[in-house]
């Protein structure tokens, strides 16, 4: 006579094991989605971070550049002062040596801050000097280039250490003299923390140009603090 074997147990998984699986599955493809978010996210600040580097850098040395061929300039004849204007947010300067100048070798430089959604922007433009000096009425600024943009604050100030100026001023309206330094600031806006050290640059004006003059009609050039 045969006899049936009586089954105990079945091979394969239960319901409940194969949900306790799936659970444990999920968690780790989210945990791993996870880091990998946070490496995408990673990567992605280090770039920015990069870029913006970069772009102070580039902003940093076209500054230095330009403040290195300021010329030291009286304004045409009857006028009082330099060809200078500095304030916290804008410098206007004639430069030289620069491709692109006017016939008298001489261009007018600005240098500006401007508020933008989220930030501000730095721009250099320029304009060819005319006769009369500084840039006035109806005359258009060219050439303009954006040098910096983001979350910054911006600000330029100006002192002249060696003729006993050693506090850094705000504006520059002298008369008499031209500034010896100036001094670029990039602030992060959230934060007030300097994004790079402070800039100090001198100018290299220590002697004055023979008036580029003829063409600009502004006469022999004075030594400083001598009447105009």
């Amino acid at each position: 006579m045969i006899r049936a074997i009586p089954v105990h147990g079945q091979n394969g998984f239960t319901l409940v094991e194969v949900l306790a699986a799936l659970a444990l599955a999920s968690l780790v493809l989210v945990s791993l989605n996870l880091a990998s978010s946070g490496v995408r996210q990673s990567v992605e600040r280090t770039h920015r971070s990069l870029a913006d580097q970069a772009a102070l850098s580039a902003a940093i040395g076209i500054f230095q550049r330009d403040v290195q061929r300021i010329a030291k300039l009286r304004r045409a004849s009857g006028a009082k002062g330099f060809m200078f204007e500095g304030n916290p947010r804008q410098v206007i300067y004639p430069a030289s040596g620069h491709r692109g100048a006017s016939q008298a070798g001489l261009y007018q430089v600005r240098l500006a801050v401007r508020d933008v959604k989220g930030g501000t922007q730095l721009i250099r433009d320029q304009i060819p000097m005319l006769p009369g000096g500084m840039a006035g009425e109806g005359q258009s600024w060219g050439d303009a280039v954006v040098l910096l943009e983001g979350p910054f604050d911006i600000g330029f100030s100006y002192r002249a250490p060696q003729t006993g100026g050693r506090a850094w001023q705000d504006s520059w309206s002298s008369t008499t003299a031209m500034p010896e330094q100036i001094r670029l600031t990039i602030e992060d806006r959230a934060t007030g923390r300097l994004r790079v050290p402070v800039i100090v640059q001198p100018l290299q004006v220590d002697a004055e140009p023979e008036c580029a003059a003829d063409a600009l009609r502004c006469g022999a050039a004075a030594p400083e603090g001598a009447s105009p």
